[in-house]
């Protein structure tokens, strides 16, 4: 897509074939889905049946009911979030098969370091950056699709298929990449793979699941995070970290007490950029996102969740910090922008890891090949959304207080 591109959420269409596709095979999206039916093909497709503690059977239950009565599915939803439960499914089968057969898959992992802040904060480009060095290893976009091996003979199979995932996104929009760039072998945050026990915040911005999520936020998540840990032991088992896991999610921030308890080692690096700015952004690559899977995808229902959603992360984190500030590196996202090289020495410094002239150069050329607007200038506006500026700055306002020196250049 050429650097004058400017995607719009609001005025997206599928593709003429994808149309098509959805009319042909309407009454598949009108078919509820079925977990017992699922679960049975995963144990078929993969040859095994003992998933471990089926504690994510009940999330997994919570989620598909909503789902069944809150979202209007066209046929390429309902394939998708069929297709996405059984993959999990069967990665979860063969987790358990070479945890059996493999038993250092469990060693701890290194210390880590995680990446928060609000969506649309810079928490990707540091990311990738960071992870672009050599003391860092990440999650990787295909390994969220296929963290385990999926064959006795140990292949990975994930590489081709998050290939012609991406290639079917470029196809049904390839504007898309104007406001988020995937590729198979870039970072991606690690929330998703918590979908392999059906927690994720990434499922709620791809559904209509009111209740679900509602009834997510009251759970005790500790039980989640140690399965996320297993899947980032698999993970490092496949290729070891040098020096830190990087971790990378706003989703953390809801819930970073109970993180921590899993994952006490961790250095916590929060990003800040101003929330008017930051939620009209994220609402227009959330708003894409539902239209993926329904139809009826409402541009203001997504503002008016979300308004309150990351107000809650913000809330949840800033009492967190209370008592544990210390835990926490604060950048602005002006500053990230302005001077990557120094916001990444700044980093190494701050994590007692050295910086040299090769850090350095190899920021720099990272840089030089993901610069912004590359693939063009996402355009993006609070009204959209049925928002404005106010009712933004009402419900961040003491975020907005707290943090003004990070935001004054916003």
């Amino acid at each position: 897509m050429a650097g004058e591109a400017r995607y719009k959420s609001n005025r997206f269409n599928f593709p003429l074939g994808v149309r098509l596709a959805n009319s042909m095979f309407s009454s598949f999206a009108k078919q509820p889905i079925d977990v017992d039916q699922l679960l049975e093909q995963a144990q078929k497709k993969a040859g095994l049946t003992d998933f471990g503690d089926e504690f994510f059977i009940i999330p997994l239950r919570r989620l598909v009911d909503d789902a069944n009565a809150s979202t209007e599915f066209h046929a390429l939803g309902a394939f998708l979030i069929r297709n996405k439960i059984k993959i999990n499914l069967v990665n979860r089968l063969w987790a358990q098969y070479w945890i059996k057969q493999e038993p250092e898959i469990l060693n701890p992992l290194p210390p880590k370091v995680l990446i928060t802040g609000l969506q649309r904060t810079g928490t990707t480009f540091l990311q990738r950056l960071l992870g672009n060095l050599p003391e860092f290893r990440g999650v990787i976009s295909w390994e969220i699709v296929n963290p385990v091996p999926t064959s006795k003979k140990k292949n990975y199979y994930g590489m081709h298929q998050a290939k012609m995932a991406h290639v079917a996104l470029n196809y049904i929009n390839p504007e898309f990449k104007s406001i988020h760039s995937v590729k198979h072998d870039s970072l991606e945050e690690e929330v998703v793979i918590m979908d392999h026990a059906f927690v994720s915040t990434a499922t709620q911005a791809a559904l209509n699941v009111p209740n679900y999520a509602k009834w997510l936020e009251q759970q005790d998540q500790t039980r989640y995070y140690e399965d996320l840990n297993m899947w980032l032991q698999l993970l490092n088992w496949r290729k070891p970290a040098e020096q830190f896991f990087l971790l990378k999610s706003p989703h953390h921030m809801e819930y970073m007490d109970m993180f921590m308890t899993v994952f006490p080692d961790t250095k916590i690096i929060q990003t800040h950029r101003n929330p008017v700015k930051t939620l009209a952004s994220y609402c227009s690559m959330v708003h894409f996102g539902k239209k993926l899977f329904s139809p009826s995808a409402d541009p203001h229902k997504v503002g008016e969740y979300w308004l309150k959603k990351d107000a809650r992360l913000v809330n949840h984190c800033m009492k967190y910090r209370e008592t544990h500030d210390d835990q926490f590196y604060d950048i602005a996202y002006h500053d990230l922008v302005a001077d990557p090289v120094k916001v990444a020495s700044a980093i190494y410094a701050h994590l007692g890891l050295e910086w040299t002239d090769r850090h350095a150069q190899m920021t720099k050329d990272f840089c030089e090949v993901h610069r912004k607007n590359k693939f063009g200038k996402h355009v993006y506006d609070l009204s959209n959304y049925g928002l404005t500026p106010d009712q933004v700055n009402a419900e961040f306002t003491e975020y907005l207080n707290k943090y003004e020196s990070y935001l004054q250049k916003d």
